[in-house]
Order: structure tokens, then C-alpha cells, then sequence
């Protein structure tokens, strides 16, 4: 190799800051991000905003559909749709982004978040839980019908509407019209 300068290419620097640190920072960002367009954009786009961030979550969830496809993540169950939603979501959103599965059967998975990254960070930047429940059904139930059109996903608890978390349910479209006849 010649003198530096002749052909050399100059470090970054990148390496100084260690691969989990900096896929972390991202995914807090990306956390963060949505809050911070809702408290600069709402009030000058007026009531369209949130049909047009909508409309970004939705593509958000065929880009994780496609990561999911590219890496054959498994989708035929509601167990495998469970364990699929859990590792996009912590790929996506970073490691504070955690579920539990309570229950399995052929007809459905039932989730708890134990750790939400919307929800940290609205709570750090004193900003109203409850814009985030629009954004997570615009993201999560997309995501779940792209990976299987046989099933769907309810949201039966949110935080970010006042529960005291969040408990997302998994089951065959099916089951699911079943369950609004019944109601």
C-alpha cells in the first residue's frame, strides 16, 4: 500500500463507536421519529396529518413484510405470526421493543408488550400517549395481514389508550368476523 493520501481511504471514524451502540441510536430514533413530525407538522397540516402518516406506516409494514419474506421468517400459524411480529418489531425498533407470548392455540396467539419504545419516548418528550394507537394499528395489523391474508391482528389492550398495557390478539380473519357478530 502507498503513502496515505495516495489511494489511501480515510476511516470514518464509524468504528469508534461500537455496531450495538449505533443499531441502538437508530432504533431510538426511529422511535422517536414519528413524535417529533406529529408535535412540528400536526398543527400546520391540520386534520389530513393523520391520514398521510397513515399512509407511512402502512409502507412501513410491507418493508417489514419484505424483510420478513427475504429472510423466511415463519408465518403459517398464529404462534409463528407471534414470534415474526416480536422479531420485526425488536429489528425495527430496537431491543427495547418486547413481547410475551401468554397463549397459543390454531386459531390464535395472544401477546403482551412489556416494553413499548413509543411509548418511552412520548413519555420523554411529554407528548399525549394517545396518538400512538392509530400509528401502531396502522403498522402492526397491514404487517400481520401481508404475512398470512388468513389472519388479522385486535388489539384488545393499549396502553397509549389508557390500559395499563397493551394485549394484542392473532386469529383467523374467520374468527375475527365471528367475534363482530357476536359483539
Amino acid at each position: 500500500m502507498g503513502p496515505a493520501g495516495a489511494g489511501a481511504v480515510k476511516s470514518t471514524g464509524l468504528d469508534r463507536i461500537p455496531e450495538g451502540t449505533r443499531w441502538q441510536v437508530c432504533a431510538r430514533l426511529l422511535a422517536k421519529l414519528p413524535l417529533l413530525y406529529d408535535i412540528t407538522f400536526r398543527r400546520t397540516v391540520g386534520e389530513e396529518y393523520d391520514l398521510l402518516e397513515h399512509a407511512i406506516w402502512i409502507e412501513m409494514a410491507r418493508e417489514a413484510r419484505e424483510l420478513a419474506d427475504a429472510f423466511r421468517l415463519p408465518r403459517e400459524t398464529p404462534g409463528d405470526l407471534a414470534a415474526t411480529l416480536s422479531l420485526l418489531g425488536t429489528s425495527l425498533f430496537g431491543r427495547d421493543f418486547q413481547f410475551d407470548l401468554l397463549s397459543e392455540s390454531e386459531q390464535s396467539a395472544l401477546l403482551r408488550v412489556l416494553r413499548c419504545p413509543f411509548l418511552e419516548e412520548a413519555d420523554l418528550l411529554d407528548v399525549d400517549r394517545g396518538i400512538l394507537a392509530d400509528r401502531c394499528l396502522a403498522f402492526s395489523i397491514p404487517l400481520i395481514e401481508g404475512l398470512n391474508p388468513g389472519y388479522t391482528l385486535r388489539y384488545l389492550r393499549a396502553a397509549c389508550a389508557g390500559d395499563r398495557g397493551c394485549e394484542l390478539k392473532i386469529l383467523t380473519r374467520e374468527a375475527a368476523k365471528n367475534e363482530e357478530v357476536i359483539a
